[in-house]
């Protein structure tokens, strides 16, 4: 079946109502695959789940500084909404999306609105002080406070600095302030700066995000298609799956973005099922070209597998596609 030019005015799959059809047609209770972090969604890949141990470990530990890095679209912001939301009830939690900040007065200006504190006005001296003693006083009241800073990557060395005489903060024996500084790589080269040699010396904490590999990749894409509802036997083929598990690269955005794309593509074409060729087109929508492999792409679908069963990652089979 062709798939090119049967969605027109392109791939949205909506009806003037908002419903998105293919969930009519495959049977879907909601959508699968977002385009924004879906917490409820969260697949415990093996890497993720080491990272968020570790993460909890730098918590547990007093460590103070954390640093979570990783290519784009890898999850990490979805890890760290995840982090925050299982922390339990003696933990006070911030997230800080943008790091784009003029100065620490900006900076302090937004740890405090997050914290539900007083924002406006105030030097920058007197917003660290009403930081500083908000922090201190939950500490004394055995409450931690947890504050992650997402696109950390954008901080300049000076700011980076303001966060690390904050993460210096101690009631006791305890940090009043755990800091998790969530960002791409390319923070990692400027704490490379001689600036930076003390809050180099405090970051043990050190987690990199790989990207899926293909078995978790396929099981990645069974995982959400379940969670809606689906019977993914019924609606995607091996070829497909395996196809979109290799070439997305592991990337838990591509994957997200080339799965929807090769549903909507499938329901405007009013397949029964997503196969091999849906996926292919979805993926050159993205940019990503595929040559035509000698034979097809198979990754073999598991039985009776749990939902929320992180063990139950697709294997790789030359034969014929099973039957559940």
């Amino acid at each position: 079946m062709h798939y090119k030019g049967r969605v027109r005015g392109g791939m949205t799959g909506a009806t003037g109502d908002g419903l998105i059809m293919y969930e009519t047609r495959y049977g879907l209770r909601h959508r699968p695959f977002l385009a924004t972090p879906d917490v409820a969604g969260y697949y415990p890949a093996t890497g993720h789940e080491r990272a968020l141990a570790r993460l909890r470990q730098a918590i547990d530990d007093q460590e103070g500084l954390a640093l979570l890095t990783g290519e784009p679209g890898t999850g990490k912001t979805l890890l760290a909404h995840h982090l925050l939301n299982n922390l339990g009830p003696k933990t006070i939690s911030a997230l800080v999306t943008n790091c784009h900040f003029r100065d620490r007065t900006a900076l302090l200006q937004a740890i405090l609105y997050d914290l539900s504190l007083p924002y406006e006005g105030g030097s920058e001296q007197e917003l660290r002080l009403r930081l500083t003693d908000f922090l201190l006083q939950q500490s004394r009241a055995g409450q931690a406070v947890v504050l992650v800073l997402d696109e950390a990557h954008h901080l300049t060395p000076d700011l980076l600095e303001e966060l690390r005489l904050l993460g210096n903060l101690e009631a006791g024996d305890k940090k009043a302030l755990h800091i998790i500084l969530v960002a791409q790589a390319d923070l990692l080269e400027t704490l490379k700066q001689p600036g930076l040699v003390a809050l180099q010396q405090r970051l043990e904490a050190r987690i990199t995000l790989e990207p899926l590999g293909v078995e978790e990749a396929a099981d990645y894409v069974l995982h959400h298609l379940r969670r809606a509802g689906a019977r993914p036997e019924a609606i995607v083929s091996d070829e497909c799956l395996g196809m979109l598990a290799r070439h997305s690269r592991g990337v838990p955005r591509i994957l997200n973005q080339a799965a929807r794309q090769a549903l909507l593509l499938a329901d405007a074409a009013e397949a029964e099922y997503v196969d091999a060729e849906a996926a292919m087109e979805a993926l050159a929508g993205l940019g990503i070209e595929i040559a035509e492999p000698e034979e097809p792409e198979r990754v073999s679908l598991i039985a009776n597998a749990d939902v929320e069963d992180s063990d139950a990652a697709c294997r790789l089979y030359d034969a014929p596609r099973r039957v559940l």
